[in-house]
Formats: structure tokens, C-alpha cells, sequence
């Protein structure tokens, strides 16, 4: 029964971390609707994620928010994804060569999280999608991966304006030694500048040119 109990804390808890990153700055009355608790134990829950760095209070206003130590865990993470380490430089080179925002993405559950960018120089720019998660059917990076987990042949998915307005993504994947998708690889930017006029042409290139060169290494390095 203890266990039974201790799992129910930990998914109240990871429930309660969840809310604050979808909106931050909570105060305790609101976090109990949205988690449907009462209030004495989401202070509960509060305090002991308070005690281990993962939420602070505003001393101003009472209200919580993601604390310090949550970084420090995405970091570790983010750090330790092997695919990161041997595609920064050809993200960056991507990034060079469109000069449009090029982003990492995996798929978790039904929902795609984009935890790599690099970012256009360009001064207008789309919204930044860097640590949030979308669902994946209706975005580009999350149709490709979707898609190459089924389909062995070199994948491309374009998203207009459908996950945002006036924002358009294309997207394929990086693979492992297996041909197994272990991440998606996109360039998203604003219609302006990425459109039904001119995806298909060098954009496209590159992006799949990128995904294979990085495929490539993942198969030379890994073992």
C-alpha cells in the first residue's frame, strides 16, 4: 500500500511541475483547480518540491514558478543525448546556410518536444519552440518521426500554418544504425520567408542534405 501511495505523490507532484511549465507564476488556488486537489496538499506537494530546489516562491506576489534546480536536470539531460553532441556543427552550419531557426526534436508519448535550436539572425523571428512540446499529428518534425518509424525511404513533412499562424516548418529525421528515427530535424520559420514558393527548393535541400550527414556520423560513432 505504501507504494501504491508513494506513486500517487510522485504523479501528483510531476502533475503539479507540469502546470508551472505550461504556465508559470502560480498561486495555490489556482494550481488546485488545475490539478483538481485541495489546497492542503498542494502545499504539501509545494513544500517539499520548495525544500529541493525544484519550485520557489515570488516573495512578492506568494505565487510559485519553476525553481533553479529544474534547469540543472534539463541541462544533464540535454547533455547526455549522444545525437546532440555529434549535430551541433552541422545544426549550426543548417542554420548558416538558410539563415532560418533549425531545431532538434523526439518524440515522447503522442506529443513531439523540440530540446535543441539554433536561432535565424534574421530580426523577425517565429515564436521559439525550444523546450515545449506540441502534438505531434500536427506538426512537421512529429508527422516525419511518425512516419519514419514505419516508412524505411527518406522522409520530408511540411506544417503551413497549421501548429501556428504565419509560421511554416518543414521537416525530416536523423537516424541510427538500424534506420530507426531518433530524432527530427526541422527549419521553422515565418510564411514571409519560408512559403509554398520556395520550400521545395534549396530549403529542402539542405534540410535532408543536414539529416544525412548526421545519420552518417550516428553510424560511423555509435556502436
Amino acid at each position: 500500500m505504501q507504494q501504491k501511495g508513494a506513486k500517487k505523490s510522485i504523479e501528483k507532484a510531476l502533475d503539479l511541475l507540469e502546470a508551472l511549465k505550461e504556465k508559470d507564476n502560480l498561486g495555490v488556488t489556482e494550481l488546485s483547480n488545475i490539478l483538481g486537489l485541495n489546497k492542503n496538499n498542494v502545499f504539501r506537494i509545494l513544500a517539499t518540491l520548495e525544500v529541493k530546489g525544484l519550485i520557489e516562491q515570488d516573495e512578492e506576489t506568494g505565487n510559485y514558478r519553476l525553481g533553479v534546480k529544474t534547469l540543472y536536470l534539463e541541462y544533464s539531460f540535454i547533455k547526455n543525448l549522444t545525437i546532440l553532441n555529434h549535430s551541433k556543427q552541422f545544426i549550426k552550419n543548417l542554420r548558416n546556410k538558410t539563415n532560418e531557426t533549425v531545431y532538434l526534436s523526439m518524440l515522447h508519448q503522442n506529443d513531439v518536444i523540440y530540446f535543441y535550436s539554433k536561432e535565424s539572425k534574421s530580426s523577425v523571428l517565429a515564436k521559439s519552440r525550444l523546450g515545449k512540446r506540441y502534438p505531434a499529428l500536427t506538426t512537421a518534425a512529429g508527422k516525419a518521426i511518425l512516419r519514419a518509424k514505419k516508412e524505411p525511404s527518406e522522409i520530408f513533412e511540411v506544417d503551413f500554418e497549421e501548429t501556428e499562424k504565419e509560421v511554416v516548418e518543414i521537416a525530416t529525421v536523423i537516424r541510427d544504425e538500424s534506420d530507426h528515427p531518433v530524432a527530427g530535424i526541422s527549419i521553422v520559420a515565418p510564411v514571409s520567408r519560408l512559403n509554398k514558393n520556395n520550400y521545395d527548393g534549396l530549403f529542402k535541400h539542405y534540410l535532408l542534405e543536414t539529416a544525412k550527414e548526421i545519420t552518417n556520423i550516428n553510424k560511423i560513432v555509435l556502436p
